[in-house]
């Protein structure tokens, strides 16, 4: 099971005030990146139909999870990586603001389980569920690496399924 002591931090790290927990070392490692790959799975018995992966740590995790579950991936990338006809939402996080975007072909009627690397204000999960909601998916349900959880974002996501590894 992935722990904190698998993430290194910095301090002040990308805005002063925040400490940045870096997934290197689970990426440097086949057994905590394989571990990390099976903690974020859903729970046995979770439809899942497509995997949606959150630009950009959340692209390593979630085609390994998919191809797992035999199932499809979309990505939600930042505005202006992706061409077509495409959903937006701006998003504000707790120490910034983006814009993203996600193709909505293929989400229609499907359950959507979301992967992404942390989940802290609950600002770019609830833009991504807003999203995929639009589009019609049937449910949305997320799976984080880590969840900062003085900061409201599983509140902000009451209304949905969430797994996080861990929490600090």
């Amino acid at each position: 099971m992935i722990t904190l002591e698998d993430f290194d931090t910095y301090p002040d790290f990308p805005v002063d005030g925040i400490l940045f927990y870096d997934i290197a070392p689970i990426l440097a490692s086949p057994e905590r990146f394989r571990e990390a790959c099976i903690d974020l799975m859903p729970p046995r018995g979770s439809q899942v139909d497509i995997v949606v992966g959150v630009d950009a740590r959340g692209f390593i995790f979630a085609p390994v999870v998919a191809q797992t579950l035999g199932v499809g991936m979309a990505m939600v990338r930042k505005k202006g990586k992706m061409p077509g006809d495409l959903l937006e939402a701006e998003v504000t996080m707790e120490y910034g603001s983006s814009e993203l975007t996600i193709n909505p072909q293929g989400i229609e009627g499907k359950h959507v389980l979301v992967i992404d690397d942390v989940l802290a204000t609950g600002g770019t999960a609830l833009a991504v569920a807003e999203m995929l909601e639009r589009a019609g998916a049937a449910s949305v349900r997320f799976s984080f690496l880590m969840e900062i959880a003085d900061l409201p974002g599983r509140e902000a996501l009451a209304a949905y399924d969430l797994n996080a590894i861990v929490s600090v």
